[in-house]
C-alpha cells in the first residue's frame, strides 16, 4: 500500500505554501489585523489545498539538498511577495491621495494609530477602507484569487523565474504618485483656491483674524466637496482596480519565462 503523503508531495505542498503565504504577506487585506491571525492561517492551509490538488505537489528529488530546498522555499515566497506587492502599489495611491487632501485641508496634524498601517491621517484610514468596499464589491477578489492558481501554470514551483518581473514592478512604483495625485487634485485645487482667497482676505483686511475662520472654513469645504464629489472617488477607484488587476496579471506573465 503506497502512502498517502510521500517526500515528493510533502516538499510540493511547501512550496506552494510558500507562495501563498508571501502573497499573504503583502497582498491588502490580507496582511492587515483586519483578518485574525488564525483565520489567516486557516486560509494560507486550505487555498494551498485546493492549489495542491489541481496544479499537482509532486517534485523530483533526485539530487535534492537542503540549500537546493531553501532556495526553492525563498524563490516562492519572494514571487507571492511581488504578485502581493503589485497590487500594494494602488492602495498605496488611494493612502496618497488622502494624504494630500489632509494637507490642504489642515488635517495632517489629526493622526489615528492604525494597527495595520500605524500612525495614518483620519482621510487615509476612509481611503483604505473605500478601497477595501471597492476591491469586493466589484468582485476583484475573485480575480486575485483565480490569478494566483493561475501563477502556478505560468510559474511552476520548480522552474527559475523572470528576473523581468523585478523590473517590471518597479517600473510601476511611480504609479503610486501619478494616480494619488490625479484622484487627489480636484479637491486639492478647491481647497487650495479657499488658501488663496484667505490669504488675499489676510492681506486686505489685516484685523480679521484668518487662521480662527480659516482652518473650520477649510474642513467644511473639504468635507462638502468630498461628499459632492464621493461619485468622482468611485468612479476613479474603479478605473483604478482596473489598472491594478491588468498591473497584477502582467506580473504573473513577466515573472514566467
Amino acid at each position: 500500500m503506497e502512502p498517502l503523503i510521500t517526500p515528493e508531495i510533502a516538499v510540493g505542498f511547501s512550496l506552494i505554501v510558500s507562495r501563498v503565504i508571501g502573497i499573504f504577506m503583502s497582498m491588502p487585506f490580507f496582511n492587515t489585523n483586519f483578518i485574525p491571525l488564525n483565520i489567516r492561517v486557516l486560509l494560507v492551509i486550505s487555498l494551498s489545498f485546493f492549489f495542491a490538488k489541481i496544479v499537482g505537489v509532486s517534485a523530483s528529488l533526485e539530487n535534492f539538498h537542503l540549500l537546493t530546498y531553501f532556495i526553492l522555499v525563498l524563490k516562492e515566497v519572494v514571487i507571492g511577495f511581488l504578485l502581493g506587492l503589485s497590487v500594494s502599489i494602488f492602495i498605496a495611491a488611494f493612502s496618497y491621495a488622502a494624504e494630500i487632501i489632509s494637507y490642504f485641508m489642515g488635517l495632517t496634524i489629526v493622526n489615528v494609530f492604525d494597527p495595520a498601517f500605524g500612525q495614518i491621517s483620519v482621510f487615509d484610514r476612509y481611503f483604505i477602507a473605500l478601497f477595501y468596499l471597492l476591491f469586493f464589491i466589484t468582485g476583484a477578489y475573485q480575480i486575485f484569487i483565480g490569478s494566483i492558481l493561475k501563477s502556478f501554470e505560468v510559474i511552476p514551483v520548480l522552474q527559475p523565474i523572470n528576473f523581468d518581473g523585478f523590473v517590471y514592478v518597479l517600473e510601476k512604483l511611480p504609479v503610486i504618485f501619478y494616480f494619488g495625485f490625479k484622484m487627489a487634485f480636484p479637491f486639492a485645487l478647491i481647497l487650495f483656491i479657499i488658501n488663496v482667497a484667505l490669504a488675499l482676505i489676510n492681506r486686505l483686511i489685516p484685523q480679521i483674524n484668518v487662521f480662527i475662520v480659516g482652518l473650520p472654513l477649510q474642513i467644511f469645504i473639504g468635507l462638502a466637496s468630498l461628499a459632492v464629489g464621493a461619485s468622482v472617488l468611485i468612479y476613479f477607484g474603479v478605473h483604478l482596480l482596473e489598472n491594478m488587476t491588468d498591473t497584477y496579471l502582467h506580473t504573473i506573465k513577466a515573472l514566467g519565462k
